[in-house]
């Protein structure tokens, strides 16, 4: 995003229209720099104090969820959040401190999965969050629920330690495959995925989902390392 529609957007968050600080507030992240002094977060960050409750829950989503950005000042404001007369930007400040793997979001998130109704995005910041303090709540879920399954592995220390053992054996076996090649496999902060990364000399980089790429080999490490090779 170009300087002008980044300045055009921040002029926006500070519209008398709620509806056009709301819409102002679910951009913000796409225009985000990752700089300290990022004029997108600085707009965005007072959104989530916004008068209006709308623009609070959109800006809370926006900041918790859509901007993979962290550090204190974007911990302090979702944190002010957790206690918001609102119930929709309490639920989106928790999701987006567990996706920051911030422990004193446990018992918070361990609330939202104790409610009549849990959504998915409450399951997909508990696998990210990965703390064997939920599966009391989780467990009380279906597994063939969307999302459940994933959080239930991520929070249980040993599905954890084999999904990591095949995940390494996967990186070992594709280089015994390809030496030549440069392999990486690694995690985002905010996301429970594995990914292999691959890069040759002269080629564009490949990725794939390890987890997924696991699944197609029925969890056989070797089959898995034969798939991305083929492809490769």
């Amino acid at each position: 995003m170009n300087a002008d529609a980044i300045s055009a957007l921040v002029a926006q968050a500070g519209h008398t229209d709620p509806d056009l600080r709301a819409e102002a507030a679910g951009e913000l992240p796409a225009a985000m720099s990752g700089q300290p002094d990022d004029p997108a977060l600085a707009a965005l960050i007072p959104l989530t104090r916004d008068r209006e409750a709308s623009v609070r829950e959109r800006a809370t989503f926006a900041l918790g969820q859509l901007a993979d950005v962290d550090g204190p000042d974007i911990r302090s404001a979702l944190w002010r959040r957790v206690e918001d007369e609102d119930p929709e930007t309490r639920e989106e400040a928790v999701r987006g401190l567990a996706v920051r793997r911030d422990p004193r979001a446990v018992p918070l998130l361990a609330a939202l999965l104790e409610e009549p109704t849990a959504y998915v995005q409450t399951f997909n910041a508990a696998a990210v969050l990965g703390d064997p303090r939920l599966l009391p709540s989780l467990r009380t879920y279906d597994p063939a629920d969307p999302g459940v399954q994933e959080a239930l592995q991520a929070c249980d220390p040993a599905a954890r330690e084999l999904r990591d053992a095949a995940a390494w054996a996967l990186l070992e076996a594709v280089h015994a495959l390809l030496p030549a090649a440069d392999w990486a496999l690694y995690a985002s902060r905010f996301e429970t995925n594995l990914t292999l990364l691959l890069g040759t000399v002269g080629h564009s980089e490949s990725a794939w989902n390890a987890d997924a790429l696991l699944a197609r080999a029925g969890g056989d490490p070797e089959r898995a390392a034969a798939l991305a090779a083929e492809a490769a």
